[in-house]
Parts: C-alpha cells; structure tokens; sequence
C-alpha cells in the first residue's frame, strides 16, 4: 500500500467514526483496527520519525552547552558606548569574546541572560566571558558595575583581575581601578569574594576589597569604625599580623560580626580563641555550637555561626529607619 492509499483509508475511517450516532457508543471499538493499520504503515517512516526526533534533541542539547551565538542584549543608555570598536547606537549584541568599553561620559545596560542585568557605568571595560543557561560570566578589567540578578546561587559571575565576584542571590556594585584592586558593595543578598583558596563572603550592607597578589580582604559592614578599617586593611594587605587583628578586636562592636566571623579562620591559630571569644560576647552563638568545634574549624559549626549572623545582619539592613534592630541578636528593641 502507497502513501496515498494511506490517506484514503485513513479518510474513509474518518468518515465512517463521524456517521455513528453522537447519542449512544458504537457497536465495538474501532481503535484496534486503526491501530493495526497503523502499525502496517511503513517501517522507514517509524524510523525517520526517530531520526527527526534525536536530532531536535542534539540541537537542544548543543545549545545547552554551548549557549546562543547571539550573546546577550545590550543598550546605549548614555554618551557613546562601544562594542570593541564599532560604536553602540540605540542597542545591540554583546556576544561572547567581546568587549563592551564606555568613555568618562558614557553608560550602557547588558541584559543578563533572562536572570538580571548589568549597568556599565563611565570608564569601563567589561568583557562577556560566558553566556550559556548554566554559566553567566563577566569579566572586569575596568570601571565600575552594577549588577542585578535574581537567579539560583553561582549562576552568575564576575571576573577581576583580583577576585572573582560569584553571585548568590543579589544586588551590588563593583569598581576595578587601574592597579586591578577592586571594591565590592553589596546592596541585596551576598556575594562571594574568591581567590584561590581564600574566600570572603560580603552580605548584605557590608564591603569588602581586594588587592593584587592578596586577594579578598576580610569585610566590613559599611558603617564600621574607621579604626577598625584600618586595622583590617593593615591584617590583610600590610602584613599587620597578631598587632592589626588585636587592634580589629578593640575597635568592633556587635554590629561587625561579620568581620569577625571571617577572622576567626584568617587568624594566627594562637589569636583564634581570642577572636572567638570575643565574636560570642558580641553576638552570642546559636543553640548547639561548639567553642572546641569553632576552634578547629569545624565547618557546620562555622556555618551555623554564619547563618546566625547574617540572619542580624539582613534585619538591621532590611529594617533600617523602621526599627531599631538589636545587632546582639537581631530583635527589635
């Protein structure tokens, strides 16, 4: 049987379903003769359905995981951006590999994938990196950022030349000056700040830098005491050492517990029960944790702190100007 006696006796058992009357079943089912007449159809058919099928399927795929050619939208916001060379008039295509570079008085907006968007600000230089569904990646080299993204954590990142900013469910501005240093603002969420094996986690309300060849500072909340900056800025960058982390301990108050969760494990081991002590008269542990589990670094016990005190942290930052947050443990005064 041809494809067109096919189709003629596929119309004729069209024709004869429709003359049955709508009021009462037909007299036996039809479906296991239209069934074998399907199944007598053609074997090469079946398999080129299969063929047509595996690849939609190595097309979806290959795009997964390499991502859209297309690269991400982008728009002139201000002044005359660039995209490499060729100047961005109204909007366009940042695609991967690409540099998109704005003057002393030019701005840009880089829609993120469908998770956010970056805004360039003057005297930038950003580069996209990656821009498949799994990877979003930036690359700083200049300027300053801001970024906004609402997506699952470490989807989104951004390179510098002395850190890497991994997102985890934020808001924030970054600046890279010419040396590479850079200057992380957290405005929503938390940011994680890494180098090689050292690891900063700037939460909402709290800063932190970076400088070449060290890597991320250890944060600070943005009201801090500026003895305690630069005492931090001489533990981490001038190799203040045991004097500088003493002279953090003096000047903290319960408000920079973050610093000093952070210190406990940057310290010199001789000074870690010092900072501990000191962190748990400030911000008292929660329930279950252990000072000789926080002395050897256990790392539940350590995360359990954390969460503890970025739980105070968001209130404060949430509720300011509505209610005075007690920074001892986070409730309402």
């Amino acid at each position: 049987m041809n494809d067109r006696e096919h189709e003629a006796e596929f119309a004729r058992l069209l024709e004869e379903t429709r003359r049955l009357p709508r009021s009462i079943e037909p007299p036996r089912d039809l479906w296991p003769a239209i069934a074998a007449r399907i199944r007598r159809r053609p074997a090469w058919r079946r398999w080129a359905a299969l063929a047509a099928a595996a690849a939609v399927v190595l097309i979806v795929g290959r795009r997964i995981l390499t991502g859209s050619s297309e690269g991400w939208a982008v728009a002139r916001v201000d002044g005359a951006p660039r995209i490499g060379r060729t100047a961005l008039v109204g909007t366009g295509r940042l695609r991967v590999g690409q540099v998109i570079v704005t003057d002393d008085s030019s701005r840009a907006e880089v829609q993120v994938g469908l998770i956010g968007r970056v805004e360039v600000l003057p005297g930038s230089e950003l580069r996209l990196v990656a821009a498949r569904p799994d990877a979003h990646r930036l690359a700083l080299a200049r300027g300053t950022i801001y970024a906004e993204v609402t997506a699952p954590p470490r989807l989104f990142v951004v390179e510098t030349p002395t850190a890497t900013a991994v997102d985890l469910g934020c808001a924030y501005t970054l600046e890279v000056d010419s040396t590479g240093a850079s200057r992380l603002r957290v405005t929503a969420g938390y940011v994680e700040l890494v180098w090689g094996d050292r690891r900063s986690i700037v939460p909402l309300g709290a800063m932190a830098v970076t400088r070449a060849g060290a890597g991320p500072g250890t944060p600070f909340v943005e009201d801090a005491p500026g003895a305690l900056r630069d005492a931090l800025t001489a533990f981490d960058f001038a190799r203040g050492g045991s004097p500088a982390a003493r002279a953090v301990l003096r000047a903290a108050r319960a408000e920079d517990a973050v610093t000093l969760w952070h210190l406990v494990s940057r310290v010199d081991p001789s000074l870690r029960a010092a900072v501990y002590d000191r962190l748990a008269a400030l911000v008292s542990p929660p329930s279950g944790t252990s000072r000789d589990a926080a002395l050897r670094l256990d790392a539940p016990t350590l995360e359990r702190y954390w969460q503890h005190i970025r739980r105070i942290q968001w209130r404060r930052e949430i509720l300011k100007g509505i209610r005075e947050i007690d920074p001892r443990t986070g409730l309402a005064r």
